[in-house]
């Protein structure tokens, strides 16, 4: 794929409603097909030796990395299909430095208010069950454990769904509805396909931001990192609270 040239949001996308949709069904398809071997892979993360209070931890991580290699590896193929590059995607190396930065500060930001209002909802309906992120701390003692939940949600996790959500996903909406209402509709999307009722308006709303600062910057940057600032700080949170 080329690096050169330069294109903004407005001038996106080269890909369709039907390349969106086939992402989603080249993931699920892949995911059931390899939940029929769920047992398997079970007995063979024990075989290899991982003790059983983190086999929880570990099973999460693999179902962490398959997602995202599915999502990065089909919104990749499907690009360079349509004969775009990297930067149509929003992945351009000017102003690094700066967008590093803007995705730092903007993900602290998303992150105290998504906690904002997840902490109103849980007052006016009570407190939610627990996350899968949650459910990794299992049999976690050190800091050290932390290693793969750290390299699922502040790593494998933002790249692959900034690229989908954000790069993919927002400039459809975009050109067909509009600024505004594609902010609005892609948070609500990232919000759906997290599959958590209980927080779907706080993910929802993170998601808005994100497409927010994706759109101000034109960068995908910006979002990836911030996206793995906010997920940094929920990791820790639960840290923190759970070891």
């Amino acid at each position: 794929m080329e690096y050169i040239g330069e294109t903004s949001v407005e001038q996106r996308p080269k890909w369709s409603w039907w390349d969106l949709f086939l992402v989603i069904l080249i993931l699920v398809v892949t995911l059931a097909f390899v939940a029929l071997f769920r047992n398997s892979i079970r007995s063979l993360v024990l075989a290899s030796g991982i003790e059983r209070e983190h086999l929880q931890t570990v099973l999460l991580f693999i179902t962490t990395f398959l997602q995202a290699s599915i999502i990065t590896s089909s919104v990749l193929i499907i690009t360079r299909r349509k004969g775009a590059t990297l930067i149509d995607l929003g992945l351009k190396t000017d102003k690094l430095l700066k967008n590093i930065f803007s995705g730092l500060y903007g993900g602290f930001a998303v992150g105290i208010f998504v906690w904002g209002i997840g902490i109103i909802i849980a007052l006016l309906t009570g407190p939610p069950p627990p996350q899968d992120v949650e459910k990794m701390f299992t049999g976690i003692k050190t800091a050290a454990d932390l290693l793969l939940p750290f390299i699922a949600v502040v790593i494998l996790a933002p790249v692959s769904e900034e690229l989908y959500f954000r790069a993919m996903v927002y400039p459809v909406l975009r050109k067909s509805f509009g600024r505004l209402w594609a902010i609005l509709l892609s948070g609500i999307f990232f919000g759906v396909v997290h599959f958590d009722l209980f927080r779907l308006v706080p993910i929802a709303a993170g998601g808005a931001v994100l497409a927010h600062l994706y759109e101000k910057h034109d960068s995908l940057i910006v979002p990836i990192i911030a996206h793995a600032t906010w997920n940094f700080m929920m990791l820790s949170g639960y840290y923190f609270v759970v070891v």
